[in-house]
């Protein structure tokens, strides 16, 4: 805007200085030619400094800008005070600030410019100095000046006008553009935490394999059947997990999501972590019969790993009682609480890495990740009786809805 406004007023210097000349030469009107033409000379070198201040920046803000229209609308006074006051056919060009004002500035600024607009107008009225009048025919210069200050200012709101407009197809461009590199960068973080899920929940066959493998090693017999078994059984929990990253990621990348009944999501949540821990136990109870959820990339997984917490919370604490997982409404949303009977939420700070199984402490941060790319949000609070209940609350979607 300022780099505009800049040429423009050595467009509106070089006329205000060639009709000084044209009006005391051509028409010999006796005018005030030497005080008009200082009073461009002056605005002329304040445009000098300005431009020279504006290459070696190369950006102003909004307060240079205000300083650059109130040089402009004081300059304009000035020439009106020498030259007719109100009468003056080009009094309307007070019109220009205030729109550049309008386009260009906040609005206690703009208000503060088109104040004193008013208010120089108003002083004019009573302080200026009078044209000379040429008998019979200034009503026809009047008209005449009239005809080009509207040319004059019609050319120059066309010119802003077309500059702001595409200012603002730039910024509309540079924010679409910003927003797909937001939905990539989501897509990219959403497939960082399903990898970190899944590595998550591969933690626990793994080391399960380990110690079998070290058992083996250091024994002198061959492994026994019921070993193999086990063996073969953690293993294809692996692949399986590989290939669900897999089918995440896909979806993950592409954005994908679905709409499923709440209870049926997190009845499938916990069906597939008692897959992942055939040996602890949970209890589903649902109560959000009928209400919808979206499921986004990654949803399924922050559930699955907020469960095994809760799992590894009883391990931990000696408790041979299953994770309680309920389903419910509050306030318009899903509802999924989580309870255990472990040390409560102060233990999610200090997780326990002393036995394989305990996790890599890091099950909630990518669980909350992923609640909360799916509008969602988590909370731990400590339960009666001892214990901790993580609270999940998602957003329903409403009926028809895809």
């Amino acid at each position: 805007m300022l780099q505009l406004l800049i040429y423009l007023r050595y467009l509106s210097v070089a006329g205000q200085m060639l009709t000084v000349v044209f009006v005391a030469q051509r028409l010999n009107l006796p005018i005030p030619a030497r005080a008009l033409l200082s009073i461009s000379a002056g605005l002329l070198l304040f445009n000098v400094l300005s431009h020279w201040w504006w290459l070696a920046h190369r950006e102003a803000g909004p307060r240079a800008l205000a300083l650059q229209l109130l040089v402009d609308l004081l300059a304009l006074t000035a020439l009106l005070y020498f030259s007719g006051g109100p009468a003056n056919p080009f009094v309307s060009l007070y019109l220009v600030p205030v729109a550049l004002a309008a386009i260009g500035l906040d609005i206690a600024p703009m208000l503060g410019l088109t104040v004193l607009t008013a208010a120089l107008y108003t002083w004019l009225m009573g302080h200026h100095v009078e044209l000379p009048h040429l008998h019979g025919s200034d009503f026809q210069l009047h008209v005449t000046g009239m005809w080009v200050n509207f040319l004059l200012s019609a050319g120059i709101m066309a010119v802003v006008l077309s500059r702001f407009m595409t200012i603002v197809r730039e910024q509309r461009r540079s924010l679409s553009e910003a927003r797909e590199r937001a939905i990539r960068d989501e897509s990219l973080s959403a497939l960082g935490s399903l990898a970190a899920g899944t590595a998550h929940e591969l933690n626990t066959p793994l080391a399960t394999i380990g110690l079998l493998v070290d058992d083996w090693m250091s024994g002198d017999h061959p492994p026994a059947r019921e070993d193999l078994e086990l063996l073969r059984s953690q293993l294809a929990h692996c692949r399986d997990h590989v290939r669900a990253l897999a089918e995440m990621a896909r979806r993950g990348a592409a954005g994908e999501s679905s709409v499923e009944p709440g209870d049926a999501f997190v009845h499938a949540c916990v069906d597939r972590w008692r897959l992942l821990r055939p040996n602890a136990t949970a209890r589903f109870r649902g109560g959000a019969a009928g209400r919808r959820v979206r499921v986004d990339p990654g949803l399924q997984q922050a559930l699955i790993n907020l469960i095994n917490n809760a799992a590894d919370a009883n391990a931990a604490a000696g408790v041979d009682e299953p994770v309680e997982v309920e389903t419910g409404m509050r306030e318009g949303r899903l509802n999924i609480a989580i309870r255990d009977r472990g040390a409560g939420p102060a233990r999610i700070a200090r997780p326990r890495r002393d036995h394989p199984g305990s996790g890599l402490g890091i099950g909630l941060l990518i669980s909350k990740s992923s609640i909360e790319r799916s509008r969602g949000t988590v909370k731990q609070s400590e339960r009666d009786g001892g214990g901790c209940v993580t609270e999940v609350e998602l957003p329903l979607v409403a009926e028809g809805a895809a």
